[in-house]
């Protein structure tokens, strides 16, 4: 018989708040972490889907770093 997770307020309202910084993948790591239990890309997908989030559409745009010079005078 397979286990399933028992989602508590926390995780759900982390998934809620890391939505537009964080992928499905990176949001599974880091409550993996944080719980220190495993928990897929899939498993953070069926929550999310669950809780009526829906992620935007297209590709994330590039972040730019902060460390960048410019090199227009």
């Amino acid at each position: 018989m397979a286990n399933y997770k028992k989602w508590n307020d926390v995780e759900r309202q982390f998934i809620k708040d890391s939505l537009g910084s964080f992928s499905d993948l990176e949001l599974s790591v880091r409550l993996s972490t944080m719980t220190n239990e495993t928990i897929s890309q899939s498993m953070v997908r069926r929550q999310r889907r669950r809780l009526g989030i829906e992620k935007p559409r297209g590709r994330r745009p590039n972040k730019k770093n902060d460390t960048e010079v410019s090199t227009e005078e």
